[in-house]
């Protein structure tokens, strides 16, 4: 049996303000207009969450106004099945803030029709656009589930224990965390 798991690679945060400032001016792609992909991605770098968690989102999810603002993933979207309230920067509750507001109360903040299908289709057209490689030189590809090895990589940059790390990113154990997706930089 063949592992068809892809190497991913994290985005340098050059790349990541690069990919979301292409999307935001960017056409409507495959469902989104380029101020949600541009919060789509914003969001999957600060949180970790993978498509369908970001898919299952409403106004409700969103904690901005406490200490630490948090997001919470509804335990039936969670791929762990447990109730996930993710810690987030200030700075992104900041960006957050008025867009959720501007939300309908109790729909997704995101249009969920097959957004998970869809997710590597947009992010592969505003790479494209931006004009950053979809494949590096190493032959590791930015695809969006790369956008969670960002969030974990940016953990573990920060100077987070290894447990801190284990448990932001939601992983079973620590060589998951910092084994396969953390990508450190000198």
């Amino acid at each position: 049996n063949r592992d068809r798991r892809r190497e991913r690679r994290d985005l340098s945060p050059e790349e990541l303000e690069l990919l979301v400032a292409t999307a935001r001016s960017g056409p409507r792609v495959h469902g989104l207009d380029g101020a949600e992909r541009a919060m789509l991605y914003r969001l999957a770098a600060g949180t970790g969450f993978r498509a369908a968690e970001l898919g299952s989102l409403t106004p409700g999810s969103f904690r901005l106004d406490t200490e630490p603002p948090v997001v919470e993933v509804e335990a039936a979207y969670s791929k762990r099945r447990k109730r996930d309230a993710q810690p987030i920067s200030a700075d992104l509750a900041c960006v957050l803030r008025p867009w959720v507001s501007t939300r309908p109360r109790g729909e997704p903040v995101f249009p969920t029709n097959g957004l998970s299908n869809k997710t590597a289709k947009m992010m592969r057209a505003d790479l494209e656009a931006a004009g950053i490689p979809y494949v590096d030189g190493q032959g590791r590809v930015a695809d969006f589930h790369a956008l969670r090895h960002t969030y974990i990589s940016r953990v573990v940059g920060s100077g987070a224990s290894v447990r801190v790390a284990q448990e932001l990113a939601r992983h079973s154990t620590p060589m998951l965390t910092i084994g396969r997706y953390s990508h450190t930089r000198l």
